[in-house]
């Protein structure tokens, strides 16, 4: 089997249905077909590497209520063949045992499941992700005197984050694959017991028929499952919980950015904070976390810190090579062929943009810049092995101290349907994105804490950019996602807490479920694509062990038609 251009006859039955083609749906195919499932995948997208203007002008409007903390959407969601690995950055990161546990002081946090059901899941999540093995901690020692604090978290990079051309084309040419593309699922028919899917109803080159199988799962994204789940529930208001239930609340993501600066005491010790290859030919980079006691004892949310380059867009930075890198940014046509649009534009910055200072910033030093530019575009697009990023090190050990901290679980943080609805007659969407007041004040404690560690080592300081009483407004103003779309179907044990149970299954559903971010019931510190594939891959090993799968050669299994 391959990718198609026919729908499936009106007899055909697969033993999986796979809605989406990105990174957790890719994976979940891959994983089910070679435990002997049929599986028939479908995406609303294309093969192709780009979306066009008319595929997103088609799509339902989205609405964001507050566009300062939620990114658009057509920066942060991607259709067809590779889904939103056309805009992944590529980091993977394991979520610590602490993100899965209740914390008193974290309102709605506590899995029904832990780090140890996932942990068998990460060695083919890393190999679906391309990032290596799954080491998240480093070998070398940790810094001495840092107490509580730990340079040993890893992040791992995907050699090649567009996932299109190697993990595509495995299930492209998987035997027990099938790939649909351009067919949009615009509704889910429940039986009338309320218990089970009698077909998906998809659209594909302006027709509509029926898709039918012996499972169902969701993985088109988090944005997306729980736009078709609200639309079930309209009709349907007692399912997913109910009207005024969990469906669609819990939006989460995480705050990202930088209020101060790293000063290390010794300016050689940056070699322990830059990106380095490892033994599995993968970039990995080394992180400030905190351990789970001092977590738990000073209420502080899951946060990480990195070193990294001041921001581009300052000329004050003097430095002629990021002045170059801002200046081929700031070309859209060229900065939208290096970086995807919602990073370029954060590297770039507000308007007004000066461009004179980084012109003269170049000036200073026009071959070193034009050296060092070519070194990091060989390193980033020439290689199998794609370079993530780059720091430029200085004699005087300062550095960006960079944020990346979780968000709380908020049920008023939600996504809702509104009255408009796009061309292939879905409904639109509102999204009210909302952080919390004990989201800012966390990342202001774990500046504190870090800071106090560093200089009780003796390795170095934390340098704040702003007076203090100006760092909660400071944090507030970077405080954007809308990139990781965690918590709208958020996973339980209690039917009325959740939408999905710990196999990911749809409460009150035999054969309906979920592989996204959207079953996170926490969002911890750490991107989720990782944890989004590791739920995938064991997803589909329940899936297989629970239908007793058939011989791989065989046909799909013939039904009476509807």
């Amino acid at each position: 089997m391959s990718i198609t251009t026919e729908p499936p006859t009106p007899t055909e039955i697969y033993d999986c249905c796979v809605v989406g083609a990105g990174p957790v749906g890719l994976s979940l195919a891959l994983e089910a077909a070679n435990a002997g499932l049929r599986v028939l995948v479908l995406d609303a997208g294309t093969q192709a590497a780009k979306e066009d203007a008319a595929a997103r002008a088609a799509r339902p409007p989205v609405h964001v209520l507050d566009p300062a903390t939620h990114a658009p959407i057509e920066q942060a969601t991607r259709r067809g063949l590779g889904g939103s690995s056309w805009l992944w950055g590529g980091r993977c990161v394991r979520f610590e045992a602490i993100d899965f546990e209740t914390r008193d002081y974290v309102d709605g946090s506590g899995w029904p499941l832990s780090q140890a059901d996932v942990l068998p899941s990460e060695a083919a999540a890393a190999a679906y992700l391309d990032c290596g093995a799954p080491t998240f901690r480093s070998a070398a020692a940790d810094w001495a005197g840092l107490g509580e604090v730990s340079l040993s978290q890893l992040e791992r990079w995907a050699r090649q984050p567009k996932l299109a051309a190697r993990l595509g084309s495995r299930v492209a040419a998987h035997p027990g694959i099938s790939v649909l593309c351009e067919a949009t699922v615009t509704d889910i028919i429940i039986n009338p017991d309320g218990a089970g899917v009698t077909h998906l109803q998809v659209l594909h080159q302006s027709q509509t028929f029926a898709i039918r199988a012996a499972t169902y799962v969701l993985a088109c994204g988090g944005l997306e499952t729980t736009r078709l789940l609200l639309t079930v529930q309209r009709r349907l208001p007692s399912h997913f919980g109910g009207a005024d239930g969990p469906l669609g609340r819990y939006y989460m993501g995480h705050l990202t950015g930088s209020i101060a600066n790293i000063q290390l005491t010794d300016a050689a010790d940056i070699r322990d904070l830059d990106f380095s290859l490892d033994d599995h030919n993968a970039y990995v980079r080394r992180r400030f976390t905190f351990s789970e006691r001092t977590q738990r004892e000073r209420h502080l949310l899951n946060t990480s810190f990195y070193a990294d380059n001041p921001p581009f867009y300052e000329e004050g930075h003097r430095n002629a090579t990021l002045s170059l890198v801002f200046l081929a940014l700031s070309l859209a046509p060229v900065g939208r062929r290096i970086l995807a649009e919602g990073i370029r534009l954060r590297h770039i910055g507000p308007r007004p943009r000066r461009y004179a200072p980084h012109l003269l910033n170049i000036a200073k030093r026009p071959f070193r810049a034009a050296a060092d530019v070519i070194t990091i575009l060989r390193k980033r697009y020439l290689s199998p092995v794609r370079k993530p990023g780059f720091l430029l090190r200085n004699a005087g050990g300062s550095y960006a101290l960079h944020f990346h901290a979780e968000q709380t679980p908020n049920p008023d943080s939600r996504i809702r349907l509104n009255g408009t609805t796009g061309a292939d007659g879905q409904p639109g969407l509102d999204i009210d994105f909302r952080y919390a007041v004990q989201d800012l004040d966390s990342v202001l404690a774990a500046h504190q804490y870090l800071d106090e560690q560093l200089r009780a080592s003796g390795r170095g300081r934390v340098v704040y950019l702003d007076a203090e009483d100006q760092r909660v407004s400071s944090v507030l103003a970077q405080a954007t996602d809308g990139f990781h779309h965690i918590g709208t179907t958020r996973m339980s044990a209690d039917p009325g807490d959740g939408v999905v149970d710990s196999d990911c299954k749809v409460h009150g559903m035999d054969d309906l479920f979920i592989a996204s971010s959207s079953v996170f019931r926490t969002a911890g510190e750490a991107n989720p694509t990782f944890l989004a594939v590791c739920l995938a891959v064991r997803l589909a090993r329940h899936l297989s062990e629970e239908l007793a799968a058939p011989a791989a050669d065989a046909p799909p299994r013939p039904v009476e038609a509807a």
